[in-house]
């Protein structure tokens, strides 16, 4: 029993941590959607690439980048490699000359870019160099100049999220007033509120297995779909508020006295939004907890995702880790889905 009740605490404060997980991402999607993050961060990349703003507005005004973006008054936020290279070649040449098609024209374009691109053309010239003066490898060190880049680029942008993260990590734990010290003694003292929770989390593991499952049948019907216009990441302001609205409510849908109390409801146990006089005390309550929560729910929704189906997996199975091994004669030793033998 003492097995069962601590295994019950631990997928209801996974499932917890995995629903405000879910509201950060959507209100950082949000956020990036607003800021046009990553149309300015690559923007950024592609200037300190080619050393030279002026180019690399040239660049962005070539047929095959401008037509990646969704609008002309935005700028893409992904480009491929191929495109990249392809564009620079043709504004290498200038507008109306074909781009060059050898060493030579290559070398004659590099000569005659001003002294603001001259490290630009210290770079290609290298490359056109190591490529032994053929196009084709040439053209695939510029994809690979690019690809270095942008992973630098990439990681510009992860460092800048991971503080976002923590930031509305923090923000949402205070919305929410999640305490994690409090929310478990709630799960540990009442089975009500515990089993209630631990049904939302099966139920919730039961149907995104279903979703993933359909997917691929869907697909396997109709064909690969087609590939998406840009990274699956930047999605449209209106889906990002879709989903932190969903989030949202799934976090009102809770078997628990999250937020904060409603002074039109006398019944309502849960803490009063404190005044300032009220707030050093109120921190010194809940601040370790809030602390805690901050730090988990900042590790992401898809950590916590994959910690929720070992956990449901685990209680499925029906042994509690901290149940002893009994004899394999006696009972067999339960599996997981797979085959893989049951964490004991």
């Amino acid at each position: 029993m003492f097995g069962t009740q601590t295994l019950d605490v631990v997928i209801g404060m996974v499932f917890i941590f995995l629903a405000l997980s879910l509201v950060v991402t959507a209100f950082n999607e949000l956020v990036a959607a607003w800021l046009k993050r990553r149309p300015k961060n690559l923007w950024r990349g592609v200037v300190r690439l080619v050393g030279d703003e002026g180019f690399a507005k040239s660049v962005y005004a070539h047929p095959l980048i401008s037509s990646l973006s969704q609008s002309s008054s935005l700028k893409p936020s992904y480009i491929p490699s191929r495109t990249f290279a392809l564009a620079v070649l043709d504004v290498l040449t200038g507008s109306g000359a074909p781009p060059p098609a050898n060493a030579r024209e290559v070398t004659a374009a590099l000569a005659k870019l001003p002294q603001e691109r001259q490290g630009l053309a210290t770079a290609l010239t290298v490359m056109l160099h190591d490529a032994g003066d053929n196009m084709d490898e040439f053209k695939k060190g510029l994809e690979q100049w690019f690809d270095n880049s942008m992973e630098r680029v990439s990681g510009w942008y992860k460092r800048q999220t991971q503080w976002m993260l923590l930031a509305m990590a923090a923000a949402v734990t205070i919305w929410a007033n999640a305490d994690t010290i409090a929310l478990a003694n709630k799960l540990w003292s009442d089975p009500a509120v515990r089993s209630a929770l631990v049904t939302q989390a099966q139920q919730y593991v039961a149907q995104e297995g279903k979703e993933s499952e359909s997917a691929p049948a869907a697909q396997s019907k109709e064909g690969p779909p087609p590939p998406p216009a840009e990274p699956p990441s930047e999605a449209p302001e209106v889906d990002a508020e879709s989903k932190l609205e969903k989030s949202m409510a799934r976090i009102e849908n809770l078997a628990l006295p999250l937020g904060w109390k409603n002074a039109d409801n006398k019944d309502d146990q849960r803490d009063a939004i404190p005044a300032w006089a009220d707030l050093w005390p109120m921190i010194a309550k809940h601040g370790l907890g809030w602390l805690l929560t901050t730090l988990a729910i900042s590790l992401g929704a898809p950590f916590w995702f994959d910690m929720l189906n070992k956990v449901v997996s685990i209680r499925a199975s029906g042994k509690a880790p901290e149940e002893s091994q009994k004899s394999p004669k006696e009972v067999p030793t339960p599996t997981e889905p797979g085959g893989k033998p049951a964490v004991s």
